[in-house]
């Protein structure tokens, strides 16, 4: 895809939430085509989302990621809002993304639209940091049959996929696949009992009428098994012995979504998605989440561009608790409701935009945000742009930090403790006040410059957090007896909204079309943050995020039917977060593609070729815990278009 091409898809943003081109958009906006996709030998989101800059990536072990835009990351980061078509992917437990359960395939993304910065005035809570709009490809463009099958050193997979057409204007495809991932090893050499296997399966019809309406369908299913080792805490010696088990994780979603047009000037959308989850992970729970949402856009008077709409939510859960997790009730019923308004002013026509915009958002739990948005684009020409923008966004408050108690940790037995350990217990009823909303209020400026063969895109922001988690001790300790008979201490401690957090960068991405046959892409990213509470200072960050990352991908047709393709990335080392620091990493993906006939494509992809290395601590750092390492690796991927 030419950079003129990149340029000019209309995307929907989390600016306008309407088609726009990328030179258009007042905002940090960054596409990652199916072609991008393809060239990368990328084979889950996550290592397609290396490709944007400002996001922060780091693999945990063989299944678990943590991904969030402009820092503040970890596995359970809440302040990135991830679609896919309109639904959204988060796990209610913590109300984050559990990366190892989308297994979407590959083949079937259209592109991936990463917008870092607020955006909560059209899509709501959580996109505070930013949104990853997952857009899958129109049943039109699957037609007939794809199968695919690849395997390396540490994983195999393969899919099928078939594409029918229905009437003149309206087309179907339904597909499934299945992968199996082998276990890392710990950074001590020892099996790190992460290795997974998951199953993914789908129907998509997009039906049209060839005129002013067009329905999608579309449901998806996947079933996964997960290995796991992680320390849990205990009040005898070992006080912190590895336990090994596998964990399921299911899932159903079933989505409709209608567009109408009404006229030139005006259109109308509405949405309702059904989704079902069912995890292991951390402790059973089982969710039912329904969604409705609706959208009416109108141009008024010539100048302004007037979007509106609302939408509904609602989610029961089911925790089964266990001597870790423990929820208070185990199920609950919760619902969430919102109303937006924004409109686009154009001040000078082709060369001045105001955009200025709000939403009313409720939930159960912290009450009613007002989030609003402000934004001006000035296009001089059609090669310059230069945008600023001022918003504020705020998370949605999850069970997990008002009414959840967790056993922490266990500080073994000493004679400090009177010879008996001690159980750091979080409680949420020592909790001073309700747990309020995280929030951000975000300044931004960017600049975008784009010709026939170079672009190039910066972005600067200040980050302003508020009432951000912190965890402090909540009362007396007391020597209490367990159920065994065994004493110990009791030491409860308490989360409270009182970290104040400052996070500021820049980010700089670049496209330079050499030739017709090799084109380069760069991108850098710098971040610094600091964090405080109303006593002071912390004395160490709360998060992990590397301060500086880059990425060089140079894409290579040596034949027309012969591609080579490589990523050098280099990630800077994380905060000392827990006892054991993340060193930085240089990473080197190489990929070479040759299609022997035109509907067949073979390729052999190497990735990490330079050298092993630890991205990411484990959420849950309990005694000697291990780090899980990221070696060489290869894979051989054969994919038939029939």
């Amino acid at each position: 895809m030419s950079l003129e091409q990149v340029m000019a898809l209309s995307i929907t943003t989390s600016v306008s939430k309407k088609e726009q081109n990328v030179k258009d958009s007042a905002a940090a906006v960054f596409v990652i085509s199916a072609e991008d996709i393809r060239r990368s030998g990328a084979t889950n989101i996550p290592e397609a989302l290396r490709m944007a800059p400002g996001l922060q990536v780091a693999r945990v072990n063989a299944s678990q990621w943590a991904v969030t835009i402009r820092g503040l990351n970890d596995r359970a980061a809440n302040k990135l809002l991830v679609l896919m078509d309109g639904r959204t992917l988060f796990f209610p437990g913590f109300s984050g993304t559990l990366w190892e359960t989308l297994d979407m395939l590959m083949e079937n993304i259209e592109r991936i639209e990463v917008i870092r910065g607020p955006g909560a005035t059209l899509w709501g809570a959580n996109a505070v940091n930013g949104v990853i709009n997952i857009i899958s490809k129109n049943a039109k463009k699957t037609q007939g049959t794809q199968l695919s099958i690849a395997g390396g050193d540490e994983q195999v997979f393969g899919s099928a996929r078939y594409g029918f057409q229905i009437d003149a204007h309206s087309f179907g495809r339904i597909h499934a696949q299945g992968k199996k991932h082998d276990s890392y090893r710990n950074t001590n050499g020892t099996d790190a009992y992460d290795g997974w296997d998951a199953q993914q399966g789908g129907v998509q019809l997009d039906l049209s009428d060839g005129d002013d309406d067009a329905v999608k369908i579309q449901s998806n299913f996947s079933r996964g098994r997960f290995d796991n080792q992680q320390t849990a805490p205990r009040l005898t010696a070992p006080y912190f012995p590895a336990v090994r088990s596998q964990q399921d994780s299911n899932m159903f979603s079933l989505l409709s979504r209608w567009d109408k047009t009404l006229s030139a000037d005006s259109s109308f959308s509405l949405q309702a998605y059904y989704d079902y989850q069912q995890h292991e992970f951390y402790l059973p729970s089982t969710f039912h989440q329904f969604d409705l949402d609706s959208q009416y856009r109108l141009k008024l008077f010539d100048r302004h561009d007037l979007i509106l709409g609302g939408g509904y939510r609602f989610i029961q859960d089911q925790f089964n608790n266990n001597a870790i997790f423990q929820f208070s009730p185990g199920s609950l019923d919760y619902k969430l409701y919102n109303g937006f308004i924004q409109d686009e002013i154009t001040l000078v026509p082709e060369k001045l935009k105001f955009i200025l915009g709000t939403k009313l958002e409720h939930n159960d739990f912290s009450g009613l945000q007002f989030l609003p948005n402000t934004r001006l684009i000035w296009s001089p020409d059609n090669n310059h742009s230069v945008w600023t923008a001022l918003s504020k966004a705020g998370t949605t408050p999850a069970r997990s930090k008002e009414e959840m108690d967790i056993w922490l940790t266990t500080v073994p037995a000493s004679a400090q403790t009177g010879n008996m350990p001690v159980k750091v217990f979080g409680q949420s009823s020592f909790m001073r006040d309700r747990y309020k909303s995280e929030e951000v209020i975000a300044y931004e400026l960017g600049y975008r410059f784009q010709t026939s063969k170079v672009s190039a895109d910066l972005a600067l922001f200040y980050n302003d957090y508020s009432r951000l988690p912190f965890i402090i001790s909540a009362g007396s300790p007391s020597v209490t007896v367990s159920e065994s008979g065994i004493p110990y201490i009791l030491q409860p401690v308490s989360l409270i909204n009182d970290v104040r957090g400052y996070t500021y960068g820049s980010e700089l991405s670049g496209a330079w079309q050499a030739t017709d046959y090799w084109k380069l892409n760069l991108t850098y990213g710098f971040l610094e943050e600091r964090y405080k509470t109303s006593s002071g200072n912390l004395n160490r960050p709360v998060y992990g995020t590397p301060q500086n990352q880059f990425s060089l991908r140079s894409s290579f047709d040596i034949l027309s039917n012969l591609e080579l393709d490589f990523w050098l990335r280099y990630v800077d080392k994380l905060a000392d977060v827990g006892e054991k620091p993340v060193s930085d990493y240089t990473s080197l993906n190489l990929r070479l593609a040759y299609r022997p006939v035109r509907n067949l494509e073979l390729s052999v992809v190497g990735d990490n070729l330079i050298e092993p290395h630890v991205e990411f601590n484990p959420d849950i750092q309990l005694g000697d815990y291990q780090q899980t390492l990221l070696s060489r690796h290869f894979y051989l991927k054969a994919k038939l278009d029939l």
